[in-house]
């Protein structure tokens, strides 16, 4: 008897489990309310309203890069300063039709502030 108890304890904490897993779901979102709530701002909004994301990669400067592009990279009135470029992957959180969901979000912070964003199906 004492097992059975056991066992439909373990069973019931286990379909509760699932169904609050289930609620929890992401929010999502229109490509012009993420666009309005999110374009401009600061990292810790895009933490507190989507978490942290799927992947993140640093974006780095190639060797160079000042003669592939013909002009130099760097401002000439501020020569040390590195601005930190990061993009933030998020997934299936913006739609762009009823029930559709773009498989990727990039969004390409400067210095910590939101300055891009796109929206990817691959």
């Amino acid at each position: 008897m004492y097992k059975k108890i056991k066992l439909l304890l373990i069973f019931i904490g286990m379909v509760g489990f699932s169904l609050s897993a289930i609620s929890e779901s992401k929010r999502t979102f229109t490509e012009d309310e993420f666009i309005s709530v999110f374009s401009g701002k600061p990292k810790a909004r895009l933490v507190k309203y989507l978490g942290e994301p799927d992947k993140q990669e640093i974006a780095i400067k190639p060797k160079g890069a000042s003669s592939v592009l013909g002009r130099p990279t760097t401002d000439k009135s501020k020569p040390g300063k590195k601005d930190k470029v990061e993009m933030w992957y998020y997934s299936k959180l913006v739609e762009y039709s009823p029930k559709k969901l773009y498989k990727r979000v990039e969004l390409t912070l400067i210095n910590d502030r939101v300055v891009n964003i796109a929206f990817f199906n691959q």
